[in-house]
């Protein structure tokens, strides 16, 4: 038998195969002979993102849809229901999110290579969607969550307003990097970043212009609002979902380079990077709303100022090791950079946050890289693009911006170190950055020394001002409550 007559049958009878399966389709999809897929043909084992161009799966979908989009739409059905029916899937709702709304397809006897890998692409973007749904879902947004819990341990002494809808963005910002497991890595990571960025689209829906800007609620009552914006979240996300699944273009873009033959994400882990977003955000908001501010020291490392000798006053810093949290006194240390953090307040330079601090990072509400480094990113991209520091999803880079967004002034070492008109750089906002009241009041020496106070967290140029710049018999000093 010639290898021609058995090309010719093993078409004839996929196509026969197809058509049965499938009656609302006026043709079927032909194979080509011409293309080598190796291992990929083997559905035994598990299917990579590698075999999706190694079987021309982006030429496959485009002329599986020319043929059959007529025949889809006179049926008046969605592209994964035509799709799944053509194959001979009984019709799931892969577009719509909720539990057990769209099987795992285990079994991929009978199907051919390219219909197997959009059968389970199908299921892998409809099951990306709903762990998002189900992760705010499972999120303790109460009073008696740690929503409410942070409320209460800051205690925001300004009765502020906010719009609700800074929090769905809040939300919204972190969302498409959620579902990938850490295990994967940076690889994956990005090609989820990549099917979002194909897919304006799916942003839009994600998080529509202006949903909930109306609606505001004081910040020391937001868990009474986020009730709210879950179920705002969640329709967006259905949104999206029905956008990817039942719009073939744009299913084709979100698919686009297997973006989702991938190991399924982990709930669990799900749940955890969304309320972690969604923690950070509430500190961040409730600091603000408390006028505390984040003070930065570059090149100052507490520890060793602390242990050096060249502090203007004995123990006016008092840093023996830092903590599991980078945090030792009054900052939080990030080794990286050499730079230290603290929370100073507005209103009382004299208030001392250890506490604070430690009550964020040790209940699992924030980190120090979260709170800190991402204030400090935040800040930094506005000084260079201006525009507001509100969290949102960069459209271009796809990076989540501003989940932490407390002002941050940066203390000002090349300033006079008696300059009470001196205290913080302007480079990150001169209204809030200036000096707070009491600042270098001379009252904390006696007997005719001359004092200095400054702020608990003070890591400014006073704390190591030589004799030559007038720190003879100086004493600094934190009025410390």
């Amino acid at each position: 038998m010639s290898k021609s007559w058995l090309l010719l049958l093993y078409v004839t009878l996929t196509c026969i195969s197809i058509s049965e399966a499938s009656p609302i389709l006026s043709l079927p999809y032909l194979i080509s002979p011409r293309r080598q897929v190796g291992n990929c043909t083997d559905l035994r084992q598990n299917l990579t993102q590698t075999c999706w161009e190694e079987l021309g799966m982006a030429n496959y979908l485009y002329d599986w849809w020319q043929v059959n989009q007529i025949a889809c739409g006179g049926a008046n059905s969605s592209f994964v229901s035509c799709y799944q029916q053509s194959v001979g899937v009984e019709e799931q709702q892969c577009d719509a999110t909720g539990p057990n709304m769209c099987d795992y397809p285990e079994n991929f006897t009978g199907y051919t290579p390219q219909q197997a890998y959009t059968l389970y692409t199908i299921f892998a973007i409809w099951q990306w969607f709903e762990s998002i749904y189900e992760a705010i879902e499972n999120a303790d947004l109460s009073a008696g969550g740690p929503v409410g819990k942070i409320v209460k341990t800051i205690n925001p002494e300004v009765q502020e307003e906010q719009s609700l809808g800074d929090f769905l963005q809040a939300l919204t910002a972190f969302a498409p990097l959620l579902s990938m497991p850490a295990s994967l890595g940076k690889a994956v990571t990005s090609i989820t970043e990549t099917a979002m960025r194909q897919s304006p689209g799916v942003l839009k829906q994600l998080n529509p212009t202006g949903t909930l800007d109306s609606e505001i609620v004081q910040i020391s009552d937001i868990y009474d609002g986020l009730g709210t914006i879950k179920t705002t979240y969640q329709q967006n996300i259905s949104n999206a979902l029905g956008l990817v699944q039942q719009d073939f273009s744009t299913f084709n873009l979100f698919a686009a380079n297997g973006s989702f033959i991938a190991p399924r994400a982990s709930l669990e882990a799900e749940t955890t990077n969304l309320t972690a977003a969604l923690e950070t955000y509430i500190v961040s908001s409730c600091l603000t709303a408390s006028n505390i501010i984040i003070t930065l020291a570059r090149e100052t490392n507490p520890q060793e100022l602390a242990n050096n000798g060249s502090m203007t006053t004995i123990d006016l810093i008092q840093c023996a090791s830092y903590d599991r949290y980078g945090i030792c006194s009054d900052w939080w240390y990030d080794p990286n950079t050499n730079a230290a953090y603290g929370l100073s307040s507005l209103r009382n330079m004299e208030i001392n946050f250890y506490d604070l601090m430690e009550s964020l990072f040790s209940n699992g509400w924030t980190t120090g890289a979260d709170l800190f480094l991402g204030a400090k990113a935040c800040a930094d991209y506005v000084a260079v693009y201006g525009g507001a520091n509100d969290p949102t999803l960069d459209p271009v880079t796809l990076i989540p911006r501003c989940i932490s967004n407390v002002q941050v002034c940066v203390w000002d070492q090349s300033c006079e170190p008696l300059d009470k008109d001196c205290a913080f750089t302007g480079e990150y906002g001169w209204d809030l950055c200036k000096p707070q009241y009491g600042y270098e009041a001379d009252d904390c020496g006696g007997n005719g020394i001359p004092t200095e106070v400054v702020p608990a967290a003070y890591l400014g140029p006073l704390t190591t001002i030589t004799a030559e710049e007038g720190g003879s018999d100086l004493i600094v000093c934190h009025g410390v409550i």
